[in-house]
């Protein structure tokens, strides 16, 4: 996988810079929603839970300060969703191009992956901005985020050759991603702090495949601090094992792919 992923690495960044450049032609505001659209999110849950319902981050009573905790999680999980969806329906929206030409087909997920994580990348640099502007001193930790995103976007380009594998032949699946992904946001400390949970879920929780992702953002970008060491290896773990899971998939269906397609 890794060796045609190298091999197609030209064709799949310049598919990658197309599609985000022109998502959204023909709008005024062009790339720039690449942006608006987390910000309006965050706006909108930063004012319901730290102002309607007065949820504050633990030594904090600021509502900026729960802006930025929401702004740590809620981004980089908008570029994972966003990859794991895309990369679910890759096969099927580049069906013509699968059909015609001797590419492999983890090139099209890793496009789509690709493309997501420069979104991201572009929100976290406005994320880093702000802060800056806002008075808040960046720390050590910053310099943490970029790997532990690069982990979270590999995460998802693995869950995303996956249900891209099963989506060929049970289109129902795409349609099934989206759901799943809202329900398990809302079983990760993203819009809320983990602190208001019950003591019983709490223990559950570290068990959430994505939350060491999450807990290691929230840490370098709002405390200042550096990752737990017990989140490393398993952000490793996960980051490698569902591409390699996803190939082994693709591989055992590659004769039958194209031709459901």
């Amino acid at each position: 996988m890794v060796v045609n992923l190298w091999r197609h690495r030209s064709f799949i960044w310049r598919s990658a810079a197309s599609d985000f450049r022109y998502r959204y032609a023909g709008s005024a505001a062009g790339m720039l929603w690449n942006v608006i659209n987390p910000l309006a999110q965050i706006a909108i849950y930063t004012f319901v839970f730290s102002r309607m319902m007065m949820v504050r981050v633990s030594g904090t009573s600021e509502m900026g300060g729960f802006a930025l905790y929401l702004c740590a999680g809620l981004l980089p999980w908008v570029g994972f969703s966003e990859c794991v969806l895309r990369g679910a329906n890759a096969f099927v929206d580049n069906a013509p191009y699968l059909k015609k030409l001797p590419i492999p087909e983890q090139v099209f997920v890793a496009q789509s992956a690709v493309s997501s994580t420069l979104s991201l990348a572009v929100s976290m640099a406005l994320l880093f901005v702000v802060s800056v502007l806002t008075g808040g001193a960046p720390s050590a930790g910053w310099l943490g985020v970029p790997l532990v995103l690069l982990l979270l976007q590999s995460f998802g380009f693995g869950l995303g050759l996956v249900f891209g594998t099963l989506n060929v032949f049970l289109r129902d699946v795409g349609q099934a991603v989206v759901i799943a992904l809202q329900l398990w946001m809302w079983m990760t400390p993203i819009v809320y702090v983990e602190q208001i949970l019950p003591e019983t879920v709490r223990r559950i929780i570290p068990y959430n495949p994505v939350y060491p992702f999450v807990d290691a953002l929230h840490r370098m970008i709002v405390d200042g601090q550096w990752p737990a060491a017990g989140h490393w290896p398993v952000m490793v773990f996960w980051a490698c094992a569902t591409p390699m899971a996803g190939y082994a998939l693709m591989r055992r269906l590659r004769p039958e792919i194209r031709d459901a397609l």
